[in-house]
């Protein structure tokens, strides 16, 4: 199983955990990076859009493979989300709202854990 395989189905268990365990922040937190990851692995279409062609249902010629990310994408993928909500939190923290800092912090933990989890693995 690659590293992309583990980490999303290690994903899809903790967040029904945590749907079950109504964690919203977890929740939140857990789709974002499940979200992020299908955006990685998009590939680009270029000027395919401007020729687009509807197709009957289940016509696979629409398909497009996804990209493959290795370890090194997915540190560095988890890392950007990461630092995203640290420096948000920042953000929310001079202006005053450190509520809303503290919930972006403890998003950042999340992942984080994600993170150690990956690294650990790979060494």
């Amino acid at each position: 199983m690659s590293d992309l395989q583990e980490l999303t189905a290690r994903l899809r268990v903790d967040l029904k955990a945590a749907m079950r365990g109504r964690c919203l922040a977890e929740v939140k937190v857990l789709r974002g990076l499940i979200a992020a990851i299908d955006d990685a692995q998009a590939v680009p279409v270029g000027s395919l859009h401007e020729t687009y062609v509807v197709r009957a249902f289940g016509d696979p010629s629409v398909e497009v493979p996804r990209r493959d990310l290795g370890a090194e994408d997915l540190r560095r993928l988890l890392e950007s989300e990461s630092t995203a909500y640290l420096a948000a939190a920042e953000e929310y923290r001079a202006a005053g709202h450190h509520d809303r800092a503290v919930e972006l912090t403890a998003a950042a933990k999340i992942v984080g854990g994600y993170l150690d989890g990956l690294v650990a693995a790979g060494e």
